[in-house]
């Protein structure tokens, strides 16, 4: 039985590479072939050079809704860099940088109670210790957030201070607390974090490096203008109670067509929500930033005002809550996270308690009530919009899971090249191994790499064969290898590698 090869495919233009792990297309064969067995295109990514470096920052959302999940967060740390200490025992080693922000950036020209006028708070500042954090902790040395790289060793060189390790130094990185602003940035701070050019982040965002974000929070984003009066506590009359339904409801708009969430309740779960538009952050309905802000910083290479030249190497990961269903009820805005809003009267801004407009949680936990979260809509919007992402609950009791599957999804995008489907033949693989260099401009160089003879003649040249960092991902535990001879890549460089395999 014939096989359909990827090379006949490439010369007949038919294919084209694309760079994204465990991201399948399939390929049929001609019409005049009706012998030939469907096969899979595979894209594989695999890593260049020695060292795998990953800045990876942290968005803690600081609120005084946050204390239960901060803590488990906190306790599942290690289970996050257990995955990058496994995969050193096989051979690849990780190079990070950790930093984290907090969700607190003020709020608006006027601030709020609880919040200073934008940009207040942290304004985007990386945290070396968190406000919340034990008076033994110590900061990262020389920088404010974690630099470490794992060798053969385990630990590799690093700034840890000295008799903390590295769960202990991010845990004190992360304990934020629960008395930041209320109105929470988290897209602004994380922007502000990545783009204002603060001093304190100096060096944090490395060329040549994936940069992971990762959302921990129980409520949508609130980002606003530093000019808006959205959180003038005086203007009920324009913009209702001050509680944070203002950011739903100048925030979201939902329905078909969209419109922006009520001041009453909404009889119901509501529709087709998403980012209530605001081009340009002042021109409206919203009163939000627009989201397109941040999701073209997140996924437009860098030579259109993206944070990375390759947009592919930014991963966008979510521990919040799901972004439906979106339900407005009246009720007590005051009433404890844990407990559920129960329907007061009618609106009434001035009883005590008022009985206004609040958004139903979109989860919470039966077991451990003080687990709950609002739809994320502006937030899930965003993340999904990267190639590269992930959404758990924080409403989940146990945050292991989710941290042991951010950090694989960072092991996928770094890791040996491993073939994530079954080969016809693990002996003579149909693959096409190819370099493709960013140029500053934004186009791309492609360059085939021609498989390696025995012994290597020329380089660079791949071989497929068995790899131990493989044999969780790969069902023949096999994986791409690129022998450069001892050369590091071209700069901007990554291997686009796409190899026929079993259908389905």
């Amino acid at each position: 039985m014939r096989w359909l090869t990827l090379k006949n495919l490439k010369r007949a233009r038919v294919w084209a590479p694309v760079v994204a792990f465990a991201t399948f297309a399939c390929v049929s064969p001609p019409l005049e072939s009706p012998g030939t067995k469907v096969t899979q295109q595979t894209p594989i990514r695999v890593a260049q050079n020695v060292k795998n470096k990953v800045d990876v920052l942290f968005l803690v959302d600081s609120s005084n809704s946050m204390s239960a999940m901060s803590d488990q967060l906190k306790d599942r740390f290690g289970q996050f860099f257990k995955v990058f200490q496994d995969l050193a025992t096989k051979g690849t080693y990780a190079d990070l940088q950790i930093g984290v922000v907090s969700s607190d950036y003020g709020a608006g020209s006027t601030g709020a109670p609880g919040c200073q006028p934008s940009p207040g708070g942290q304004q985007g500042k990386l945290i070396d210790i968190g406000a919340a954090a034990p008076n033994t902790c110590k900061p990262p040395q020389g920088a404010r957030f974690i630099k470490y790289a794992f060798d053969k060793a385990g630990m590799g060189a690093n700034n840890l201070p000295m008799d903390q390790t590295l769960v202990q130094t991010f845990t004190c990185m992360a304990s934020v607390g629960a008395s930041g602003c209320g109105f929470e940035h988290q897209l602004e701070s994380v922007y502000a974090a990545l783009h204002n050019n603060l001093p304190e982040n100096a060096g944090f965002v490395r060329e040549g490096a994936l940069l992971t974000i990762v959302f921990v929070t129980n409520e949508d984003d609130c980002s606003a203008p530093p000019d808006s009066d959205l959180f003038d506590k005086n203007k009920v009359q324009q913009y209702g109670f001050l509680s944070s339904y203002r950011c739903n409801r100048f925030g979201q708009v939902c329905g078909n067509p969209q419109v922006g969430t009520p001041y009453a309740e909404s009889g119901g779960p509501l529709s087709n929500c998403g980012g209530a538009p605001n081009p340009g952050g002042n021109t409206g309905p919203g009163k939000l930033y627009d989201i397109s802000r941040y999701i073209n910083y997140f996924t437009k290479p860098l030579t259109q005002g993206g944070v990375k030249l390759n947009a592919s190497d930014v991963i966008l990961v979510g521990l919040d809550a799901p972004a439906e269903p979106v339900q407005v009820i009246l009720s007590n805005p005051s009433t404890p996270g844990k407990m559920p809003y129960v329907q007061c009267g009618q609106l009434n801004e001035t009883s005590s308690p008022p009985c206004v407009p609040v958004v139903q949680h979109s989860c919470q936990n039966n077991a451990q009530t003080e687990f709950f979260g609002d739809p994320a809509v502006r937030i899930n919007a965003v993340i999904n919009a990267a190639a590269n992402h992930r959404v758990s609950s924080i409403c989940d009791q146990d945050y292991a899971p989710a941290l042991e599957g951010l950090a694989q999804l960072i092991v996928s995008n770094i890791g040996g090249g491993c073939i994530p489907a079954n080969l016809p033949d693990v002996n003579d693989p149909d693959c096409v191994v190819e370099d493709v260099t960013r140029n500053p401009n934004g186009s791309t160089t492609v360059s085939e790499i021609p498989k390696c003879a025995s012994p290597p003649s020329s380089y660079p040249c791949w071989t497929l064969g068995p790899k131990d960092t493989c044999a969780s991902t790969s069902p023949q535990g096999v994986g791409i290898t690129i022998d450069r001879n001892m050369q590091p890549a071209p700069d901007n460089t990554e291997a686009s590698v796409a190899c026929a395999t079993v259908a389905g």
